[in-house]
């Protein structure tokens, strides 16, 4: 006893430095029926899997390539584990913080957001490991039986616990909105479908990643995998900021990490995209047709990809409160130069709506550059990209100008409403074109300005070189240019605050 006493007394101080968050979660996660119900189903069906595998295989299972199967049935047992009950138990987790009023513990106690979300997190990360440690001597015997080699067991379980983990980091970024009752129900079903939806695509992935297409000796195919891990993994940074940010009382900063985070996405779509760009005129792609002709479908996809990202993060970006807090005054840096910079990273609508114009016009040269850099392009791709630009500009733009007055009229107004404000003018204005086409009038005169509040309709003239593009273009910039008019004042104005916020602040 006297020479354990001492390992286990190092044992006690070791655990202190634990994160208390990751402590409580996981003795909690441990001792649920959730957990040993499904912790003792997997390894009931691993069991059955195998006996009955074995019994119908027969005499077969000595010369057959058996493997193959017996691993697909042991990973869908898997991976109904780790990417449906473990990443719909953490969003679970912070919702019942809320729900049974322990958050308001929580956020009085000396636990910071980061260290609330980490721990959750890090208990996520704890029950996979035990979910795999169950399963894994199934994925050895599986090897034994032929038709599966171990560098293909160990790349789909490595991925498959990256995914997984993102999964548990999504589930808790989404969580964060649960704030009210009505909310929780809607989100609870979204993140349902969501995680379907995830698990039909791993499963389906690795089986056909194993009919051939894991292909280890290619370069392509680690160069493919890195792609997809740099954005799981800056993702998985974007949901970890919106997470804390969420988690943070209104008066700090919930918005640089965020926009910063979002940049880097961003940033690194464009490197990905100018490599792939490099690598095609290197020849590294076999050019099936032309070269103009790839690019423009290229920068296309692309411009729909990034314009989709800068939607959603905008779309929280511009509709926030423009007042900025004593808080974040007191914290920004003394030199004015670089608060005049950094502007637009620091919270509220307007300057979000400069942090958003900047995105876009770094895309839109970015796509200028890379189709001037390659000969033989479209002009129709310049127009489509524009419009791309300009319709987010616009409908986003909008939403904030509306957002601003409502709270100028009323402080029950609050950012919430003006995101879901901002998504019915966007359905309503696409959906207005389709309604006017319905009478005679419109029907028998069908001029595409008509459509121009449909970015889905005039997009698409406008990638087939239509006649009408300068006169679509011409209308796109003038209401942009209109919405740019309503905000620029209250644009003008979040730089200035921020210029002399930290003299404000201080006193």
């Amino acid at each position: 006893m006297s020479t354990a006493s001492p390992r286990i007394g190092t044992v006690e101080r070791a655990s202190d430095w634990l994160n208390p968050i990751l402590v409580k979660e996981t003795r909690q996660a441990l001792k649920s029926r959730q957990f040993v119900a499904t912790f003792q189903l997997m390894l009931v069906a691993s069991w059955l899997i195998s006996v009955f595998g074995v019994v119908f295989a027969g005499a077969a299972a000595e010369y057959q390539e058996l493997g193959k199967e017996f691993f697909r049935w042991y990973y869908g047992v898997l991976a109904v584990a780790v990417f449906l009950v473990v990443p719909f138990g953490a969003f679970r987790s912070l919702l019942m913080e809320r729900d049974l009023h322990a958050w308001e513990v929580l956020s009085i106690t000396t636990l910071k957001p980061r260290q609330i979300v980490w721990g959750k997190l890090l208990s996520s990360l704890v029950q996979i490991f035990i979910y795999y440690s169950a399963i894994t001597p199934f994925m050895a015997f599986a090897e034994l039986l032929k038709g599966i080699d171990v560098l293909t067991i160990a790349f789909v379980l490595a991925a498959s616990l990256g995914w997984a983990v993102a999964l548990s980091l999504y589930g808790l970024a989404i969580s964060t909105f649960g704030s009210q009752r009505y909310w929780q129900v809607f989100l609870t079903l979204a993140m349902l479908i969501m995680l379907l939806v995830a698990l039909y695509m791993a499963i389906a992935l690795v089986n056909i990643g194993m009919e051939g297409m894991f292909t280890f000796d290619l370069p392509e195919f680690w160069w493919f995998v890195a792609v997809i891990a740099s954005f799981v993994a800056a993702y998985c940074v974007l949901m970890l900021q919106v997470a804390i940010g969420q988690l943070t009382f209104d008066a700090d900063n919930r918005a640089t990490g965020v926009r910063l985070a979002a940049c880097g996405v961003f940033a690194l779509a464009l490197g990905w995209m100018y490599l792939g760009i490099d690598w095609h005129g290197s020849g590294g792609i076999p050019s099936l047709v032309g070269a103009g002709t790839l690019v423009d479908d290229l920068m296309i996809t692309f411009s729909i990809l990034a314009a989709m990202h800068w939607i959603v993060v905008g779309l929280f970006s511009v509709t926030q409160a423009d007042a900025l807090s004593k808080r974040v005054r007191r914290s920004l840096v003394r030199f004015w130069p670089a608060r005049v910079l950094l502007a637009p990273l620091f919270p509220g609508g307007a300057r979000g709506m400069i942090y958003l114009l900047m995105n876009l016009l770094v895309l839109w040269g970015f796509v200028l550059l890379v189709l001037n850099g390659h000969g033989g392009y479209k002009s129709s791709t310049i127009c489509f990209v524009s419009a791309l630009c300009c319709y987010v500009v616009f409908y986003l733009g909008l939403g904030s100008a509306l957002g601003r007055s409502a709270r100028a009229f009323s402080a029950e107004f609050h950012p919430a409403h003006a995101r879901v404000l901002t998504v019915l003018i966007f359905a309503l204005a696409s959906i207005l074109p389709q309604t006017l086409y319905l009478f005679d009038e419109f029907r028998s005169n069908p001029r595409p300005q008509f459509w121009i509040t449909d970015p889905f309709s005039t997009l698409n003239r406008l990638a087939s070189n239509d006649p009408d593009s300068v006169s679509l273009m011409t209308l796109l910039g003038l209401g942009t240019f209109i919405v740019l008019l309503l905000n620029l004042r209250a644009m003008l104005r979040g730089v200035v605050e921020v210029a002399q916020g930290h003299s404000e602040g201080a006193t």
